[in-house]
């Protein structure tokens, strides 16, 4: 690669975002976050990986805790464990990185970045039931209700933190859907818009 840049993928569930995000780092010859992120997240941030964990790309329940005077004080981790994410992205984005992150709200944290391809796998929700029953041997019904409860969490974690909606077309440079094109052709869509970001100066905007 010439020029080092950072591609975010978000996905909807079953439509294959992780195995496309991995084989672009890897064609690329890029690194490649998707749960090690917050793993490091919690690592320089000092949060027990238990809490981080369990915080991956979906909201915990807050924590209560005794404050001077024994009085209560709610203290919700989601917020500490995004803020270390996002310390994390912020870092990669400073230090000159190439890399894919999958998920964690990647593209939004990096909006104001125009080097940085934001990337959204899709697919018809049918197609997503099928991949899903075949990775998971699960039964059409247990898909379908993983599809939905995937799609929910993600959406709500996203809606959250951000101020945009998850699968917007808003914010993104390029959405795929995957059942067209396949996990491969994804990739070769995806290598040839960051070409295309390549050519631009953007030292000069």
């Amino acid at each position: 690669m010439d020029r080092g840049i950072i591609i975010t993928i978000g996905r909807s569930f079953g439509s294959n975002g992780r195995i496309i995000g991995e084989r672009v780092a890897k064609s690329l010859g890029i690194n490649f976050y998707d749960r090690n992120l917050i793993e490091r997240a919690a690592e320089e941030s000092n949060i027990d990986w238990k809490l981080a964990g369990s915080a991956d790309e979906k909201l915990i329940g807050g924590l209560l805790k005794f404050g001077p005077g024994f009085e209560f004080m709610q203290e919700n981790p989601n917020d500490k464990i995004y803020r270390a994410q996002e310390a994390v992205i912020h870092s990669i984005m400073k230090s000159g990185e190439s890399c894919v992150i999958v998920g964690r709200g990647a593209d939004y944290v990096l909006r104001n970045r125009p080097e940085v391809l934001k990337t959204f796998i899709y697919a018809p929700h049918s197609f997503r039931v099928e991949t899903v029953m075949e990775r998971y041997k699960f039964t059409k019904k247990e898909a379908e209700k993983a599809v939905r409860y995937m799609d929910k969490t993600r959406r709500n974690y996203y809606e959250y933190f951000t101020d945009g909606n998850w699968d917007q077309k808003e914010g993104k440079d390029l959405l795929i859907d995957s059942s067209t094109f396949g996990i491969e052709g994804a990739v070769s869509l995806i290598r040839k818009a960051v070409e295309c970001k390549q050519k631009k100066d953007w030292d000069d905007l």
